[in-house]
């Protein structure tokens, strides 16, 4: 699997509307081929967030590269937020937890 980070630094009070501009953005992306997951992650006191979407390949990450980086910069320009880094990684571990099972009554 392959993991495209990105960061944002977000203009003060605007960590809801932020929310608001990227879950439509990562709505758009996940048609993508080889997506396999995506987050948008907010900082606490809100001047800064991440966006995190894992490719099940490097193939696919690269093919989804052109529609993410529009996604991304468009929901970044709503929100007002700043660009400051992308990256691209291989993940080194991945562990996945399984839901509790619930008893069936």
């Amino acid at each position: 699997m392959f993991a495209r980070v990105t960061t944002y630094e977000l203009e003060e009070g605007r960590a809801s509307e932020s929310i608001a501009a990227f879950a439509p953005a990562i709505e758009g992306i996940r048609s993508l081929d080889g997506l396999v997951d995506a987050y948008f992650l907010v900082e606490r006191d809100g001047s800064r967030a991440v966006s995190l979407t894992v490719w099940d390949s490097v193939d696919a990450m690269e093919r989804g590269r052109m529609a993410a980086t529009r996604a991304r910069t468009e929901a970044a320009q709503a929100a007002g937020a700043e660009v400051m880094s992308t990256y691209e990684y291989e993940v080194g571990v991945h562990t996945a937890v399984a839901a509790p099972e619930r008893a069936v009554s």
